[in-house]
């Protein structure tokens, strides 16, 4: 034992110093570990992993210095008994990262107690190793004992189904960022894993020991996966890890410095106040450069980087639930004790949590607790409910109880409640800093609640406007274009004027019958108003159209009008839904016959305009019936004579409802008046309805239309 302390069992030599790289990396893991706030079981169980590795790298660090053989083979037989337990430590930390801890925590427990026999018989027996010998490179390494296969094949059976269960969780999580944190932790606990390659050398193989630098690199790694990845979400929140991974780094380095220095070997006690005084120096020295640059940076503290961390990173969030989620990592980490958030819904009265799921209405907020908590911008204390009226005591009482909760803090803006972050029972106390900053939370979280309330009003307003415009092109190319349509002896104008993108007005000419049939062949003209405007309307008109073509061509000149208004009806009640309505006009022109077939849902009567020697002749062409979509159709079938030159006027209330800057609408007797006084050079159906249309325009004086405006005008010619 006197061999073991005394300074003459070791002597610094260089060739430690590159081994010293495996510690330093463990450190820094370690450092971190300890440091860092919140996901305390996965950083508990990274830490005691790292702890029982930290072993094994010291003694292949002072193995080339040792001038000792027992003090060797002491470091080696606690370095090589604890790998099993750094094995099953491995595997409890996978566990506690995919969230099966407490699903396994039996078969957990019994991993970590086996293992825990390893360090007993290790230390105490040479079954796990056996001596030490001096190998090539110049450094002692352990001799394998009679047991080390053993102690082998139960690390394996450890640590191998645990790699197994975190590969299939990597594959079959949807999330990008959770793929590559899993997959960051798994490559390097593979890298540790790899390391027991030394294993052989203990068995005589002659080859360099590289458990060390798998050691160093597999660290390196879960260092990269803690900030990078951000493997438990503290990225860049707390610099003291840093800060101490630097102390060891420098001071280890600085030690070895000195004692190289050392002429002639010295007492231990004397070298242990060197080394302690190298580490103060190097402490001392980036305690300084800490504090200037913290003054530097107007000396921003954790939890300020944990409120920055929130808005920053809720930039990039698009859904209530994902900022409540991080919102809760960063509060877990403030307050080291993770809340729940419970979100309100913008349509209704009910409420759901951070995962989206619906909660129960007899576990959510009453109605009444939620106006007051929104009045209120303060947190509320299951042990203290005097600041609440007395009538919401037991409804508030209820509330914490549903969630055993011990404080309330809302989440609002103005007068609406957003959220509640709710703060379970147990864990540290709200002191003054920590109720202020799950305050100053709540209001960050009030404000990326809005604004993702206020992008995705945003996306569903860009998204409705893009419906919109592909509905209206495509009720644009579903109607006939101006004209005039020339269909034999029949020739027709119309035009149409949305008042909004999407409009409610159509209007049909179709020829029936067989090209073939010469210029006495019938025409149907049709027009119609959909009630209200928009996409609704819009899909309504392209049923009507659609149902008005499949009709021309299935019965051609044997199309019944009555039919033709059942099947129409029939379009608006499936699309409408009976809660959109149409008037129309239906007509046939049939020039062989002389005469106009035609039916009125609704619709405003068609003019009838013949020429006169004085004003022209002007006949209502009155039908009796009811809009489509509603009622059953009453439509009866109405005759009028055509004679060669007539012209018929269709149009929507579009037209006699414009008004003027006044206020003063078209109106009929208007609309009449300008047909009277068409004179004979203006008495074809193009005329007409460019005279229709200027008289419109003025009276209107650049006012933009109020309703959807469509005009027809249809003349039939003399008989060749």
């Amino acid at each position: 034992m006197h061999e073991l302390w005394s300074s003459a069992s070791y002597e610094p030599h260089l060739l430690s110093l590159p081994f010293a790289f495996a510690p330093a990396a463990l450190l820094s893991v370690i450092a971190y570990a300890v440091v860092m706030r919140g996901a305390p079981l996965p950083r508990a169980f990274l830490l005691a992993h790292s702890l029982a590795l930290l072993p094994y790298t010291v003694a292949v660090m002072l193995a080339p210095s040792l001038r000792s053989s027992v003090a060797a083979e002491l470091l080696y037989r606690v370095a090589v008994s604890l790998v099993p337990l750094a094995g099953a430590f491995t595997t409890a930390f996978q566990m506690a990262l995919l969230g099966r801890f407490h699903r396994d925590r039996r078969i957990l427990a019994l991993l970590i107690a086996s293992a825990m026999v390893w360090p007993i018989v290790g230390t105490t027996t040479p079954a796990v190793v056996d001596g030490v010998r001096w190998i090539a490179p110049g450094l002692w390494y352990g001799r394998a004992g009679s047991w080390v296969w053993l102690g082998l094949l139960h690390t394996l059976a450890i640590t191998l189904p645990s790699y197994v269960i975190v590969l299939r969780a990597t594959r079959a999580r949807t999330r990008p960022e959770e793929r590559r944190q899993l997959r960051a932790a798994l490559i390097a606990n593979a890298v540790y894993a790899a390391g027991l390659i030394d294993v052989a050398m203990a068995y005589g193989v002659r080859f360099p020991p590289v458990g060390w630098l798998l050691l160093s690199t597999g660290s390196l790694l879960v260092v990269r996966a803690l900030i990078v990845e951000d493997l438990l979400r503290v990225r860049a929140i707390d610099t003291r890890a840093p800060v101490l991974v630097v102390c060891f780094t420098g001071g280890a380095l600085l030690c070895w410095v000195a004692l190289s220095q050392l002429a002639t070997p010295v007492p231990w006690p004397m070298t242990a106040v060197a080394l302690v005084m190298c580490l103060a120096a190097v402490r001392l020295s980036v305690a300084t450069i800490t504090t200037v640059h913290a003054g530097a940076r107007g000396g921003t503290g954790p939890l300020d980087r944990l409120l920055a961390q929130l808005v920053g990173r809720t930039r990039a969030l698009s859904t209530p639930t994902a900022i409540a989620e991080l919102a809760i990592d960063v509060i877990d980490l403030g307050l080291g004790n993770r809340p729940v958030i419970l979100l309100a819904s913008s349509d209704d009265w009910g409420w759901s949590t951070h995962t989206g799921e619906r909660l129960a209405d007899d576990r959510a907020p009453d109605p009444l607790v939620v106006n007051w908590l929104a009045e209120r911008h303060a947190p509320v204390f299951a042990d203290d409910l005097e600041p609440a009226p007395p009538e919401l005591r037991e409804l508030l009482a209820g509330l914490f109880a549903d969630h055993a909760a011990r404080a309330v803090i809302p989440v609002g803006n103005a007068d609406e409640l957003l959220a509640l972050i709710v703060v379970p029972a147990g864990g540290r106390p709200l002191g003054v800093p920590a109720h202020s900053f799950v305050m100053r939370a709540a209001e960050r979280l009030a404000e990326s609640l809005l604004h993702a309330r206020m992008a995705r009003r945003a996306a569903e307003r860009a998204e409705l406007a893009r419906e919109v415009e592909l509905a209206a092109t495509v009720q644009a190319e579903l109607l006939p274009g101006g004209g005039p349509h020339v269909h034999g002896a029949v020739t027709v104008v119309g035009s149409w004027r949305p008042a909004t993108r999407c409009a409610g007005d159509l209007w049909i000419v179709a020829p029936l019958g067989e090209p073939g049939d010469g210029p006495r062949r019938p025409v149907l003209v049709a027009i119609g108003d959909v009630t209200g405007h928009g996409v609704a309307a819009a899909m309504v008109t392209a049923a009507v159209i659609a149902a008005c073509d499949v009709a021309v061509r299935d019965r051609g000149r044997a199309l019944d009008l009555g039919a033709l208004v059942m099947a129409l009806d029939a379009a608006v009640r499936r699309v409408g839904g009976g809660e959109l309505a149409m008037t129309c006009s239906l007509a046939i022109l049939d020039p062989a016959a002389g005469e106009i077939r035609f039916v009125s849902c609704g619709h405003p009567a068609a003019y009838l305009c013949r020429a006169s020697e004085r004003a022209n002749e002007l006949h209502a062409l009155v039908g009796r019936g009811n809009p489509l979509g509603l009622d059953t159709p009453s439509v009866r079938l109405q005759r009028r004579a055509l004679h060669a030159g007539d012209l018929v006027v269709w149009y929507t209330d579009g037209v006699v409802e414009a008004q003027d800057p006044s206020g003063a609408a078209f109106g009929d007797r208007r609309l009449q008046h300008l047909l009277r006084r068409l004179d004979h050079d203006h008495l074809t159906a193009p005329a007409a309805h460019a005279t229709v249309l200027r008289g419109l325009a003025a009276h209107r004086g650049g006012q933009p239309l109020a309703d959807d405006e469509t005009l027809v005008v249809a003349q039939i010619e003399a008989a060749r």
